[in-house]
Parts: structure tokens; C-alpha cells; sequence
């Protein structure tokens, strides 16, 4: 028997290949989008009792979440967030000897976000508002002392301001990691461990929590942002080029604090750099994405959360925390399952342009 619910979009609130030619992606404001994102799970545990978390998206100025409407055949679901990062989420529980679907129907506006200048920002950091401070703090994976902020001092050495260092850093990161395809998912991220292994490959979660945790460490505030592409870059194919599956395409972007949030995304440089086969640094196409990607996204993924080594809610039977957030977690029997294996095998995002 299959359960249906309408959640409206107020309740959700409340819980709050090619490069284009002939434009300056400097000033280019990216076109407005809607898609409907579907997520699916069946799970073939029927004899077994299965606990599910999925990521929902976030409300920000930059996306809008119109509606969300699920069924599936759970014996209990609820809205909820955790109360660090405010991270949306949905949770169910499938009792033993059933069916274990669900389907959850999510009409997303994309409203695109204009790309900062970066020349005409403030250099340094004013004040912080105190919801901005938890960005500097360090995490499990994302540490500021040790290695990493020796490393931090080294890149940022004889740099004046924060833009300067933020720069900095971004060219380091942008200049010495890259992108390596044989990583699982996303990658781990874990900062500390790259540095002092020397591994400097990875995917997106490695590359921008590099991006991070030397910002922190060079005390400006900055934060990963977890959530799944959903349309072909405007940029290029290379980066992205989803059209209706979308389930192998979580991507991990990040931003910096400098008297407000200003996107980046060194690890999108990286996989053009890849995708298109890039061998020289001073590639014109290359030196366009590298400038444009410190201050400005192109309007094709959708946000999920903040959330770096957090608590889910409701927490699972023995209280794990979870790196990030971008993969549906699941808990069988008490035992907390790989989220590679939830996502990748029992899972599939499918994508539906609206407009």
C-alpha cells in the first residue's frame, strides 16, 4: 500500500563541452531556470527495519523551493534540520515485511546569482555576525591548526588584506590540487591527511575543503556547500552535462566571507582542466573559468546544505556523525550503510526541465 503526502512549500520554509564564445563571463548573469528534481529509493530489505535521511534543498536568495509532494510506502516521515547547520531533511522509517519505496517530488526555481566583482570588494573583513563565526571554526575534516595552518601562513605570506590572502589561496589550491577521476563519489575532504600524505588529488569535497580550511585558518570565514547538479553547465559540457539522470552528480562548491557570502569553486577549474583536456595554464578559456569561478557559479546545481561532520535528526541508533550531507543516508537494523551504496545501488535522482 502505497502512502502519499503533499507537503507545501510554506511548511518546508518554515523549516528552514564548450565555453561560450562572444561573452564576458565576468558580467554574464545566467538564465533563470525550473526543474522538478525526483528523488526514488527502493530498497530490497523487506524483512528488515530501515531508516532513511535524504537531503532536501535549502531556501536561499538564489534558489526557491516551490513544492514538495512524496509517497512511498513508510509506516512514518518527517520534515526536520539540524539545528548547527539548519540543514533540511527528510526522514522515514520502512517497517519490517514491506515494500521499501519512496518517491519525493521537488519543483526547484534556479534563480541564478549574479557573479561579485571581485576588484570592487571590500579587502578586509569588518565585522562578523555571529551565525558567521561557526565558518571559522574547525571540524573533524576541515582542521585550522598543524599542518594546515603552516600551510595557510606559507600561501598567504606577505599578504596584506583578506582578499589578498583569499586570492591567494584560491591560485594555491586552483595551482596544486586537481582533479582525480579514480576517487570515489565526491572524496573525503579531509584536509589535514592531504597535506601531510601530499595528496593533492581528489574531487570536489578534497579540492574545495582545501579551499576552506586555508581561508579558516587564515581566520576569513568560509564553507563548503553540498548539493547536486541538475542541468548542463553554461560554462561547459565538460563540467556538467546532466540532462535527466542525475544521480551520480553531487558536487560540492564553496564560499568565503568578506563582509558577505562570495561564491568560489577552485574544483570546477580543476575538472575543466580535466574534462577538456587542458595541458597550458595560460589557455584562454582556461583563464576565463579560473577568473570567473573566484566570485561567480553558472546556474545549474542545486543546494542541499552546509553541514560538515554533523549529527543527523533524528540521530541514528549509535549516534554517528556524517562528513556532509549531499547522499541520502540510510540505517538498517541499527547499522548506519555506506551512503555510496544507498545512493549509487538503491537510489536515483531523474531531472525534469520545466522551464
Amino acid at each position: 500500500m502505497m502512502r502519499r503526502d503533499f507537503l507545501k512549500v510554506l511548511a518546508l520554509s518554515a523549516l528552514a563541452g564548450n565555453l561560450k564564445t562572444g561573452i564576458s563571463l565576468a558580467k554574464e548573469i545566467f538564465t533563470p531556470r525550473e526543474v522538478e528534481l525526483i528523488y526514488s529509493g527502493n530498497f530490497p530489505f523487506q524483512e528488515k527495519f530501515l531508516r532513511l535521511w535524504i537531503p532536501l534543498p535549502m531556501e536561499t536568495s538564489y534558489q526557491r523551493v516551490k513544492s514538495l509532494e512524496m509517497k512511498g510506502s513508510y509506516s512514518k516521515s518527517m520534515l526536520t534540520k539540524d539545528p548547527l547547520y539548519q540543514s533540511p531533511i527528510l526522514y522515514v522509517e520502512f517497517p519490517e515485511s514491506s515494500l521499501k519505496e519512496i518517491e519525493v517530488r521537488m519543483r526547484i526555481a534556479l534563480l541564478g546569482r549574479k557573479r561579485v566583482e571581485i576588484k570592487k570588494l571590500e579587502p578586509n573583513i569588518k565585522s562578523l555576525p555571529e551565525e558567521v563565526k561557526l565558518f571559522l571554526r574547525p571540524t573533524e575534516h576541515i582542521r585550522t591548526d598543524g599542518i594546515v595552518r603552516e600551510y595557510a601562513q606559507r600561501i598567504t605570506k606577505n599578504k596584506r588584506t583578506d582578499l589578498d590572502k583569499v586570492r591567494a589561496i584560491y591560485d594555491w589550491v586552483v595551482e596544486n590540487m586537481y582533479r582525480d577521476p579514480q576517487v570515489k563519489g565526491c572524496g573525503v575532504g579531509d584536509v589535514a591527511r592531504a597535506l601531510e600524505t601530499k595528496t593533492f588529488g581528489g574531487k570536489c569535497t578534497d579540492i574545495n575543503s582545501m579551499f576552506v580550511a586555508l581561508c579558516r585558518a587564515s581566520n576569513i570565514p568560509a564553507r563548503e556547500l553540498f548539493g547536486l547538479r541538475v542541468l548542463p553547465s553554461e560554462l561547459s559540457k565538460g563540467i556538467s552535462n546532466v540532462k535527466e539522470d542525475a544521480t551520480k552528480a553531487q558536487h560540492c562548491r564553496a564560499e568565503f566571507w568578506l563582509n558577505r557570502w562570495i561564491p568560489a569553486d577552485p574544483a570546477d577549474v580543476r575538472k575543466f582542466i580535466l574534462e577538456e583536456k587542458v595541458e597550458d595554464f595560460r589557455d584562454p578559456k582556461l583563464m576565463e573559468v579560473r577568473r570567473f569561478m573566484l566570485g561567480g557559479w553558472d546556474n545549474h546545481w542545486v543546494l542541499f546544505n552546509y553541514g560538515r561532520d554533523f549529527s543527523l535528526v533524528p540521530p541514528t541508533t549509535k549516534g554517528e556523525t556524517i562528513n556532509e550531507f549531499m547522499y541520502p543516508q540510510a540505517e538498517l537494523e541499527g547499522k548506519l550503510l555506506d551512503k555510496l551504496e544507498v545512493t549509487f545501488n538503491y537510489s536515483k535522482y531523474t531531472v525534469k526541465v520545466i522551464n
